[in-house]
């Protein structure tokens, strides 16, 4: 099978970069949790918007750096290329920043990429299976274009696009899934690569 791979929250886990990247960058109480989500909403209650778009051109840029694969994301990844299986990583993530410092986010995805996603010192994407895309009309297109068998997204509104091909599986990443929810949620890249080598 093809196997395409989101890549922001669905590959790359930001919990580290972000918690390094508020205490640096930002004053907040120090109560205050250090999850996007926290620090989104308080920022904007305090006006501070953008401070926000700052540091979230900071996070997806030289702040990548700091962030981690997502538990099993590798060694799932490797399961599936062993198996014969091709996996390719498709983005939606523009070049330079809408607002904010104009960093290379392009290049610091590449760079992440080259630096976590090796396997025994060989990496397990390459230039040629690497689609970063600027728009998610352009993500959607790329998935279609490649035939993916499958394609795994931590966006529902990704997988449920009209202009989501009708060839590919779509499958949810949500850490926070319930059981009950549909079979084509995984809450773990461990049921990922169970649901893929059933």
């Amino acid at each position: 099978m093809l196997i395409g791979l989101d890549f922001d929250n669905t590959i790359v886990c930001y919990d580290r970069a972000i918690e390094i990247l508020a205490n640096d960058l930002l004053d907040l109480p120090p109560n205050l949790p250090r999850t996007k989500i926290e620090l989104r909403d308080f920022l904007r209650a305090e006006g501070r918007e953008d401070e926000w778009t700052t540091f979230q051109a900071h996070l997806y840029g030289p702040g990548l750096a700091q962030a981690e694969p997502f538990p099993g994301s590798v060694a799932t990844i490797v399961a599936l290329q062993a198996a014969g299986h091709t996996t390719v990583i498709i983005s939606h993530k523009t070049q330079h920043p809408y607002m904010g410092p104009q960093f290379d986010l392009h290049a610091a995805a590449h760079a992440w990429i080259n630096h976590h996603m090796i396997f025994e010192d060989m990496p397990l994407f390459c230039s040629e299976t690497v689609f970063l895309n600027e728009t998610k009309q352009e993500k959607l297109v790329q998935i279609e274009r490649l035939a993916c068998d499958i394609f795994l997204d931590d966006l529902p509104e990704i997988l449920t696009d009209s202009g989501f091909p009708r060839v590919t599986r779509p499958v949810l990443f949500s850490s926070s899934a319930r059981a009950s929810d549909a079979e084509t949620t995984v809450r773990s890249w461990r049921e990922f690569k169970d649901l893929c080598l059933a």
